[in-house]
């Protein structure tokens, strides 16, 4: 229970939902049509532009970074939290802190993946929105948005 002494109430002060606000017709993820429709990643993209400047708006607070988490990810690891802040602590400065993917998913046509689709980062990470790299990533991925560059996960 997030209350009960012990709980979550110790990890976290306050849990906000942000909204992206991204239109129906643009929140587009649509991995099965990813070599005819250039926006098909469209709504993860806009998603991770849109927590990035939010976070570093600092209208929710004075944070330099965030971690995202996304949705189909289940942490299995106890303490995990601890060990993501040693992780921070051990690796700063950093613009991008996360892990490749180590799923199976892929198993069965593994050896037909790109080489760097399977090397990026999994998209669960720590995004420093205080580095001047990930600004230029973000920057770059506002400037692709109405255009094929778009068909490129912010994760690759």
């Amino acid at each position: 229970e997030f209350f009960s002494p012990g709980g979550w109430s110790r990890c976290f002060d306050n849990i906000y939902a942000i909204e992206a606000n991204i239109p129906k017709e643009l929140d587009l993820y649509i991995p099965s049509a990813q070599e005819e429709l250039y926006n098909w990643v469209n709504g993860p993209n806009r998603q991770f532009e849109a927590a990035f400047r939010i976070i570093q708006s600092g209208e929710w607070g004075n944070y330099d970074g965030f971690y995202l988490m996304e949705g189909d990810s289940v942490p299995v690891k106890n303490y995990w939290l601890d060990v993501i802040l040693g992780e921070i602590d051990a690796y700063k400065p950093f613009a991008v802190l996360g892990a490749q993917y180590d799923g199976d998913k892929w198993d069965a046509f593994y050896e037909q993946i790109p080489i760097s689709l399977l090397h990026h980062t999994n998209g669960n990470g720590i995004y420093n929105t205080s580095h001047p790299l990930l600004e230029r990533l973000v920057g770059q991925l506002e400037v692709e948005a109405p255009c094929p560059y778009n068909s490129n996960p912010y994760d690759y």
